[in-house]
Protein backbone atom coordinates (compact mmCIF):
# COMPACT_ATOMS: atom_id res chain seq x y z
CA UNK A 1 0.00 0.00 0.00
CA UNK A 2 3.04 2.49 0.68
CA UNK A 3 4.47 1.36 -2.25
CA UNK A 4 1.72 2.46 -3.99
CA UNK A 5 1.36 5.73 -2.38
CA UNK A 6 4.81 6.39 -3.07
CA UNK A 7 4.02 5.95 -6.70
CA UNK A 8 1.24 8.21 -6.95
CA UNK A 9 2.90 10.70 -5.29
CA UNK A 10 5.67 10.77 -8.52
CA UNK A 11 2.92 10.76 -11.09
CA UNK A 12 2.97 14.96 -11.22
CA UNK A 13 5.57 16.87 -10.30
CA UNK A 14 3.68 19.73 -8.88
CA UNK A 15 3.82 20.59 -5.04
CA UNK A 16 -0.05 21.59 -4.96
CA UNK A 17 -0.61 17.61 -6.52
CA UNK A 18 2.11 16.29 -3.85
CA UNK A 19 -0.20 17.81 -1.21
CA UNK A 20 -3.62 16.73 -2.38
CA UNK A 21 -1.80 12.93 -2.55
CA UNK A 22 -1.11 13.06 0.97
CA UNK A 23 -4.61 14.90 1.71
CA UNK A 24 -6.48 11.70 0.47
CA UNK A 25 -4.16 9.92 2.89
CA UNK A 26 -4.75 11.82 6.19
CA UNK A 27 -5.79 9.26 8.32
CA UNK A 28 -3.48 6.81 7.01
CA UNK A 29 -1.17 6.00 10.18
CA UNK A 30 1.36 3.74 8.44
CA UNK A 31 2.00 6.41 6.23
CA UNK A 32 2.35 9.11 8.75
CA UNK A 33 4.61 7.02 10.60
CA UNK A 34 7.01 6.08 7.08
CA UNK A 35 7.42 9.59 6.64
CA UNK A 36 8.12 10.61 9.57
CA UNK A 37 10.61 8.01 10.37
CA UNK A 38 12.36 8.93 6.88
CA UNK A 39 12.77 12.93 7.17
CA UNK A 40 12.92 13.29 11.37
CA UNK A 41 16.36 13.34 11.87
CA UNK A 42 15.57 14.74 15.74
CA UNK A 43 12.99 11.89 16.95
CA UNK A 44 14.87 9.05 14.84
CA UNK A 45 18.27 8.11 14.41
CA UNK A 46 19.18 4.87 13.74
CA UNK A 47 22.98 4.15 13.89
CA UNK A 48 23.00 2.56 10.49
CA UNK A 49 22.32 3.21 6.52
CA UNK A 50 21.70 0.99 3.55
CA UNK A 51 26.02 1.49 2.49
CA UNK A 52 26.37 -1.06 5.80
CA UNK A 53 23.22 -3.88 4.70
CA UNK A 54 23.31 -6.15 2.35
CA UNK A 55 20.40 -6.62 0.04
CA UNK A 56 18.19 -9.96 0.74
CA UNK A 57 18.67 -12.73 -1.98
CA UNK A 58 15.16 -13.60 -1.23
CA UNK A 59 11.33 -12.02 0.41
CA UNK A 60 9.88 -14.10 2.42
CA UNK A 61 6.65 -11.74 3.66
CA UNK A 62 6.40 -13.29 7.07
CA UNK A 63 6.17 -9.74 8.44
CA UNK A 64 4.36 -6.55 7.84
CA UNK A 65 5.98 -3.47 7.11
CA UNK A 66 4.18 -1.72 10.35
CA UNK A 67 6.39 -4.86 12.12
CA UNK A 68 9.85 -4.26 10.34
CA UNK A 69 9.10 -0.15 11.44
CA UNK A 70 8.16 -0.86 14.83
CA UNK A 71 11.22 -3.25 15.06
CA UNK A 72 13.49 -0.20 13.70
CA UNK A 73 12.06 2.28 16.37
CA UNK A 74 12.51 -0.86 19.38
CA UNK A 75 16.05 -1.86 18.74
CA UNK A 76 17.60 0.68 16.11
CA UNK A 77 16.28 4.21 17.66
CA UNK A 78 16.57 3.30 21.20
CA UNK A 79 20.21 1.49 20.63
CA UNK A 80 19.57 -1.83 21.64
CA UNK A 81 21.12 -3.13 19.01
CA UNK A 82 24.14 -1.92 17.61
CA UNK A 83 27.36 -2.40 15.25
CA UNK A 84 27.35 -6.15 13.62
CA UNK A 85 24.46 -7.19 15.41
CA UNK A 86 21.90 -4.69 14.33
CA UNK A 87 23.13 -4.98 10.83
CA UNK A 88 22.88 -8.59 10.71
CA UNK A 89 18.83 -7.79 12.39
CA UNK A 90 18.79 -5.66 9.45
CA UNK A 91 19.26 -8.01 6.79
CA UNK A 92 17.36 -10.53 8.29
CA UNK A 93 14.26 -8.29 8.92
CA UNK A 94 14.53 -6.95 5.55
CA UNK A 95 14.51 -10.79 4.23
CA UNK A 96 11.30 -11.44 6.43
CA UNK A 97 9.19 -8.51 4.51
CA UNK A 98 7.92 -8.74 0.93
CA UNK A 99 10.38 -7.09 -1.53
CA UNK A 100 7.96 -4.05 -1.79
CA UNK A 101 7.53 -3.38 2.22
CA UNK A 102 11.51 -4.15 1.60
CA UNK A 103 12.45 -1.24 -0.14
CA UNK A 104 10.12 1.03 1.43
CA UNK A 105 11.96 0.01 4.73
CA UNK A 106 15.43 0.86 2.83
CA UNK A 107 14.43 4.08 2.00
CA UNK A 108 13.77 5.24 5.23
CA UNK A 109 17.17 4.08 6.28
CA UNK A 110 18.49 6.11 3.45
CA UNK A 111 16.07 8.95 4.39
CA UNK A 112 15.13 9.57 1.04
CA UNK A 113 11.19 8.06 -0.41
CA UNK A 114 11.95 9.44 -3.56
CA UNK A 115 8.80 11.50 -3.81
CA UNK A 116 10.70 15.34 -4.21
CA UNK A 117 8.92 16.89 -1.00
CA UNK A 118 10.44 18.36 1.78
CA UNK A 119 9.71 18.86 5.36
CA UNK A 120 7.80 22.11 5.26
CA UNK A 121 5.65 20.43 2.74
CA UNK A 122 4.67 17.25 4.26
CA UNK A 123 4.25 19.57 7.26
CA UNK A 124 1.47 21.40 5.69
CA UNK A 125 -0.76 18.26 5.65
CA UNK A 126 0.50 16.54 8.67
CA UNK A 127 1.04 19.45 10.85
CA UNK A 128 4.51 19.24 13.54
CA UNK A 129 4.79 15.86 11.88
CA UNK A 130 8.71 16.73 11.22
CA UNK A 131 10.91 18.38 13.15
CA UNK A 132 13.58 20.42 11.54
CA UNK A 133 16.78 19.75 13.45
CA UNK A 134 17.05 22.73 15.84
CA UNK A 135 19.93 25.40 15.24
CA UNK A 136 20.55 28.22 17.64
CA UNK A 137 21.84 31.03 15.65
CA UNK A 138 23.88 34.46 17.01
CA UNK A 139 22.21 37.56 16.97
CA UNK A 140 24.31 40.24 16.17
CA UNK A 141 26.79 42.50 18.55
CA UNK A 142 25.27 45.93 18.75
CA UNK A 143 25.10 48.73 21.87
CA UNK A 144 21.53 47.66 22.25
CA UNK A 145 21.81 44.06 21.96
CA UNK A 146 24.92 43.58 24.14
CA UNK A 147 21.99 44.89 27.07
CA UNK A 148 20.90 41.50 27.22
CA UNK A 149 24.16 40.09 27.98
CA UNK A 150 24.74 39.49 31.65
CA UNK A 151 28.68 39.86 33.03
CA UNK A 152 30.72 38.00 33.66
CA UNK A 153 30.05 36.46 30.51
CA UNK A 154 31.66 34.05 27.72
CA UNK A 155 33.53 34.89 25.18
CA UNK A 156 34.20 31.97 22.39
CA UNK A 157 36.32 31.74 19.13
CA UNK A 158 33.57 32.05 16.43
CA UNK A 159 34.45 28.68 14.32
CA UNK A 160 35.32 28.76 11.04
CA UNK A 161 34.16 24.83 9.87
CA UNK A 162 31.15 23.01 8.54
CA UNK A 163 28.40 22.54 11.59
CA UNK A 164 27.54 19.29 12.99
CA UNK A 165 25.94 17.85 15.13
CA UNK A 166 27.31 14.54 16.83
CA UNK A 167 24.47 12.05 18.61
CA UNK A 168 25.49 9.71 21.12
CA UNK A 169 22.97 6.82 22.32
CA UNK A 170 24.70 4.26 23.94
CA UNK A 171 27.69 4.21 22.35
CA UNK A 172 26.15 4.02 18.55
CA UNK A 173 26.79 7.76 17.02
CA UNK A 174 24.82 9.63 14.48
CA UNK A 175 26.08 12.53 12.63
CA UNK A 176 23.88 15.33 11.33
CA UNK A 177 24.31 18.41 8.84
CA UNK A 178 22.07 21.67 9.92
CA UNK A 179 20.28 20.72 6.76
CA UNK A 180 19.77 17.27 8.88
CA UNK A 181 21.90 15.30 5.93
CA UNK A 182 23.16 12.23 8.12
CA UNK A 183 27.47 11.68 7.38
CA UNK A 184 29.57 8.88 8.39
CA UNK A 185 33.00 10.24 10.14
CA UNK A 186 34.13 6.51 11.38
CA UNK A 187 37.24 7.58 13.21
CA UNK A 188 35.06 10.43 15.17
CA UNK A 189 32.67 8.33 15.74
CA UNK A 190 34.86 5.43 17.58
CA UNK A 191 36.02 8.53 19.93
CA UNK A 192 32.33 9.96 20.58
CA UNK A 193 31.24 6.54 21.33
CA UNK A 194 33.06 6.65 24.68
CA UNK A 195 31.17 10.13 25.32
CA UNK A 196 28.25 10.08 27.67
CA UNK A 197 24.34 9.94 25.66
CA UNK A 198 23.12 13.71 24.32
CA UNK A 199 23.86 16.11 21.17
CA UNK A 200 27.02 17.58 21.05
CA UNK A 201 27.30 20.75 18.77
CA UNK A 202 29.74 22.22 16.85
CA UNK A 203 31.73 22.49 13.68
CA UNK A 204 33.98 20.14 11.71
CA UNK A 205 37.10 21.27 10.42
CA UNK A 206 40.78 19.62 8.44
CA UNK A 207 44.03 19.60 9.93
CA UNK A 208 46.36 21.33 7.66
CA UNK A 209 43.95 23.48 5.67
CA UNK A 210 44.25 27.47 6.31
CA UNK A 211 41.07 28.28 4.76
CA UNK A 212 37.11 27.43 5.27
CA UNK A 213 37.01 26.79 1.88
CA UNK A 214 39.57 24.58 1.48
CA UNK A 215 38.36 22.61 4.72
CA UNK A 216 34.51 22.35 3.54
CA UNK A 217 35.97 21.34 0.35
CA UNK A 218 37.97 17.87 2.04
CA UNK A 219 34.77 17.11 4.11
CA UNK A 220 32.64 17.22 1.16
CA UNK A 221 34.67 15.33 -0.96
CA UNK A 222 33.86 11.75 -2.03
CA UNK A 223 37.10 10.56 -0.15
CA UNK A 224 37.58 12.79 3.00
CA UNK A 225 40.74 12.86 5.22
CA UNK A 226 39.38 10.82 8.12
CA UNK A 227 42.72 10.79 9.94
CA UNK A 228 42.96 14.60 9.67
CA UNK A 229 39.24 15.68 10.78
CA UNK A 230 38.51 16.92 14.23
CA UNK A 231 35.62 18.97 15.67
CA UNK A 232 35.37 21.86 18.23
CA UNK A 233 32.81 21.85 20.29
CA UNK A 234 30.52 24.85 21.92
CA UNK A 235 27.77 23.12 23.65
CA UNK A 236 26.21 19.86 25.03
CA UNK A 237 22.35 19.50 25.40
CA UNK A 238 20.42 16.09 26.20
CA UNK A 239 18.29 14.31 23.81
CA UNK A 240 15.09 15.88 25.92
CA UNK A 241 16.45 19.23 25.29
CA UNK A 242 17.33 18.83 21.96
CA UNK A 243 13.61 17.80 21.10
CA UNK A 244 11.95 20.19 22.57
CA UNK A 245 13.19 23.19 20.57
CA UNK A 246 11.01 25.54 20.91
CA UNK A 247 9.99 25.15 24.11
CA UNK A 248 12.01 26.88 26.88
CA UNK A 249 10.62 24.66 30.16
CA UNK A 250 13.44 22.91 32.37
CA UNK A 251 15.99 23.94 30.12
CA UNK A 252 19.57 23.83 31.54
CA UNK A 253 21.61 27.46 31.60
CA UNK A 254 24.76 27.75 29.45
CA UNK A 255 27.30 27.65 32.23
CA UNK A 256 25.99 23.82 33.08
CA UNK A 257 25.80 22.44 29.74
CA UNK A 258 29.78 24.03 29.35
CA UNK A 259 30.73 22.30 32.73
CA UNK A 260 29.37 18.76 31.65
CA UNK A 261 31.09 19.16 27.69
CA UNK A 262 33.99 20.17 29.90
CA UNK A 263 34.21 17.24 32.10
CA UNK A 264 33.21 14.70 29.73
CA UNK A 265 35.85 15.60 27.49
CA UNK A 266 38.72 15.64 30.05
CA UNK A 267 36.93 12.19 31.72
CA UNK A 268 37.98 10.38 27.96
CA UNK A 269 40.59 12.51 26.74
CA UNK A 270 39.77 12.32 22.74
CA UNK A 271 42.75 13.23 20.30
CA UNK A 272 39.68 14.95 17.65
CA UNK A 273 37.57 16.54 20.12
CA UNK A 274 38.11 19.71 21.48
CA UNK A 275 36.23 22.55 23.29
CA UNK A 276 35.97 26.02 20.96
CA UNK A 277 38.50 28.60 23.03
CA UNK A 278 36.82 29.71 25.11
CA UNK A 279 37.35 32.34 28.19
CA UNK A 280 35.19 33.94 30.85
CA UNK A 281 35.14 37.81 31.01
CA UNK A 282 34.31 40.57 33.66
CA UNK A 283 32.90 43.40 30.93
CA UNK A 284 32.73 43.96 26.79
CA UNK A 285 36.21 45.81 26.73
CA UNK A 286 37.82 42.10 27.66
CA UNK A 287 35.60 40.25 25.19
CA UNK A 288 36.73 42.95 22.53
CA UNK A 289 40.38 42.46 23.37
CA UNK A 290 40.12 38.63 23.12
CA UNK A 291 38.24 38.85 20.10
CA UNK A 292 40.47 41.36 18.34
CA UNK A 293 43.92 39.13 19.13
CA UNK A 294 41.47 36.24 17.61
CA UNK A 295 40.84 38.56 14.39
CA UNK A 296 44.73 40.07 14.25
CA UNK A 297 45.58 36.49 13.91
CA UNK A 298 43.33 35.57 11.00
CA UNK A 299 40.33 34.14 12.51
CA UNK A 300 36.77 35.65 11.78
CA UNK A 301 35.45 37.07 14.95
CA UNK A 302 33.54 35.60 18.34
CA UNK A 303 30.48 35.16 19.64
CA UNK A 304 29.90 36.23 23.34
CA UNK A 305 27.65 34.35 25.22
CA UNK A 306 25.42 34.86 28.48
CA UNK A 307 25.81 31.87 31.25
CA UNK A 308 22.22 31.67 31.93
CA UNK A 309 21.85 31.38 27.51
CA UNK A 310 19.28 28.33 27.18
CA UNK A 311 19.06 25.99 23.67
CA UNK A 312 16.42 26.88 21.59
CA UNK A 313 15.68 26.82 18.02
CA UNK A 314 15.98 30.74 17.32
CA UNK A 315 18.25 33.28 16.91
CA UNK A 316 19.52 33.89 20.50
CA UNK A 317 19.51 37.32 21.99
CA UNK A 318 22.34 36.30 24.77
CA UNK A 319 24.74 34.53 22.17
CA UNK A 320 26.23 37.67 20.04
CA UNK A 321 28.35 37.69 17.17
CA UNK A 322 31.32 40.09 17.33
CA UNK A 323 32.87 40.31 14.02
CA UNK A 324 34.66 42.71 11.21
CA UNK A 325 32.05 44.61 9.26
CA UNK A 326 34.39 46.70 6.84
CA UNK A 327 32.92 49.23 4.06
CA UNK A 328 34.77 49.69 0.77
CA UNK A 329 34.17 50.61 -3.02
CA UNK A 330 35.04 47.53 -5.98
CA UNK A 331 33.79 48.39 -9.14
CA UNK A 332 31.33 46.00 -10.99
CA UNK A 333 32.51 43.92 -13.79
CA UNK A 334 29.39 41.78 -14.64
CA UNK A 335 26.35 39.72 -13.64
CA UNK A 336 26.45 36.07 -13.24
CA UNK A 337 23.20 33.83 -14.07
CA UNK A 338 20.90 32.64 -11.37
CA UNK A 339 20.45 28.86 -10.36
CA UNK A 340 18.67 26.57 -12.10
CA UNK A 341 15.44 26.12 -10.24
CA UNK A 342 15.33 29.16 -8.55
CA UNK A 343 13.52 32.22 -9.02
CA UNK A 344 17.11 34.33 -9.65
CA UNK A 345 16.83 32.38 -13.07
CA UNK A 346 14.43 35.13 -14.30
CA UNK A 347 16.80 37.62 -13.25
CA UNK A 348 20.57 37.22 -11.79
CA UNK A 349 22.70 35.08 -9.61
CA UNK A 350 25.13 37.96 -8.35
CA UNK A 351 27.41 40.53 -9.31
CA UNK A 352 31.09 40.31 -10.32
CA UNK A 353 33.35 42.80 -8.86
CA UNK A 354 36.81 43.78 -8.57
CA UNK A 355 39.17 47.04 -7.18
CA UNK A 356 40.79 49.30 -9.81
CA UNK A 357 44.51 48.05 -8.67
CA UNK A 358 43.13 44.18 -9.77
CA UNK A 359 44.04 42.72 -6.64
CA UNK A 360 40.84 42.06 -4.85
CA UNK A 361 38.46 40.28 -6.92
CA UNK A 362 35.07 38.45 -5.87
CA UNK A 363 31.48 37.86 -6.85
CA UNK A 364 28.60 38.81 -4.49
CA UNK A 365 24.86 38.78 -3.59
CA UNK A 366 22.41 40.36 -0.81
CA UNK A 367 20.19 41.83 -3.39
CA UNK A 368 16.20 42.71 -3.18
CA UNK A 369 13.81 41.32 -5.02
CA UNK A 370 13.19 45.15 -5.96
CA UNK A 371 17.15 45.53 -6.62
CA UNK A 372 17.02 41.94 -8.75
CA UNK A 373 14.58 43.13 -11.52
CA UNK A 374 15.81 46.68 -11.53
CA UNK A 375 19.67 46.00 -11.97
CA UNK A 376 18.48 43.35 -14.15
CA UNK A 377 17.05 45.33 -16.53
CA UNK A 378 20.04 47.88 -16.47
CA UNK A 379 23.01 45.26 -16.47
CA UNK A 380 24.81 47.16 -19.38
CA UNK A 381 24.34 50.49 -17.84
CA UNK A 382 25.58 49.22 -14.19
CA UNK A 383 28.69 47.19 -15.78
CA UNK A 384 31.68 49.63 -14.53
CA UNK A 385 29.99 51.25 -11.79
CA UNK A 386 31.39 51.79 -8.33
CA UNK A 387 29.61 50.26 -5.45
CA UNK A 388 30.06 49.89 -1.83
CA UNK A 389 30.59 46.17 -0.52
CA UNK A 390 30.35 44.93 3.05
CA UNK A 391 33.03 42.60 3.80
CA UNK A 392 34.15 40.99 7.59
CA UNK A 393 37.56 39.71 5.94
CA UNK A 394 40.25 39.88 3.19
CA UNK A 395 41.87 35.73 1.96
CA UNK A 396 42.92 34.31 -0.50
CA UNK A 397 42.80 31.48 -1.47
CA UNK A 398 46.37 29.26 -1.92
CA UNK A 399 46.42 29.30 -5.63
CA UNK A 400 44.78 32.58 -6.18
CA UNK A 401 45.91 35.59 -8.13
CA UNK A 402 43.88 38.32 -6.51
CA UNK A 403 42.76 38.61 -3.26
CA UNK A 404 38.80 38.18 -1.90
CA UNK A 405 36.66 39.48 0.62
CA UNK A 406 35.02 37.18 3.17
CA UNK A 407 31.44 36.97 3.55
CA UNK A 408 30.52 40.09 0.79
CA UNK A 409 27.42 41.37 0.90
CA UNK A 410 26.15 44.47 -2.07
CA UNK A 411 25.03 47.64 -0.26
CA UNK A 412 24.26 50.45 -2.77
CA UNK A 413 25.91 51.62 -5.78
CA UNK A 414 27.46 54.87 -5.72
CA UNK A 415 26.92 57.43 -8.45
CA UNK A 416 29.52 60.21 -6.64
CA UNK A 417 32.46 57.97 -7.01
CA UNK A 418 34.81 57.61 -9.62
CA UNK A 419 37.52 55.24 -7.91
CA UNK A 420 37.52 52.23 -5.93
CA UNK A 421 39.25 52.02 -2.74
CA UNK A 422 42.93 49.94 -3.14
CA UNK A 423 44.13 46.85 -1.61
CA UNK A 424 46.11 49.01 0.53
CA UNK A 425 43.01 51.20 1.68
CA UNK A 426 40.95 48.15 2.60
CA UNK A 427 43.93 46.28 4.56
CA UNK A 428 43.88 50.00 6.46
CA UNK A 429 40.20 49.42 7.14
CA UNK A 430 40.24 46.64 8.28
CA UNK A 431 43.35 47.31 10.67
CA UNK A 432 41.10 50.30 11.99
CA UNK A 433 38.19 48.01 12.25
CA UNK A 434 39.79 45.85 14.91
CA UNK A 435 40.92 49.14 17.04
CA UNK A 436 39.63 47.83 20.42
CA UNK A 437 39.38 51.77 20.92
CA UNK A 438 37.17 52.44 18.14
CA UNK A 439 34.84 50.11 19.52
CA UNK A 440 32.44 52.17 21.79
CA UNK A 441 29.63 50.88 23.45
Amino acid sequence: MIKEIIDELNKENGANYKIEVLEKYLDNNLLKLVLGMTYDNVRYTYGLTMKNVALPTEYSGTITLGEGLRLLTEEFVTRNTTGNEAIKLMEETLGQLNSEDAGVLMKVLDRDLKINMGRSQINKVYKNLIIKPPYMRCGLYTPKTLEKINFPAFVQLKADGMFQTASVINGSVTFTSRSGEEREFPDLAKEFSGMHDGIYIGELLVRGTKTRTESNGLLNSDNPPQDKIFIQLWDYVTRDEYSRPKDKEKKIPYQYRLAKLKININKNKPKNIEIIPTHKVKDIQAALVIVSEWMASGMEGGVLKDTSNIFLDHTSPTQLKIKLVIDAEVRCTGFYEGKRGTKRVKTFGGITYQTDDGKIQGRTSGFTDKQLKDFNSRRTELVGEIFTIQFNDITKARDAQAYALSHPRFIEFRSDRDKTDTFERIQDMKKMAMEVGDRKT
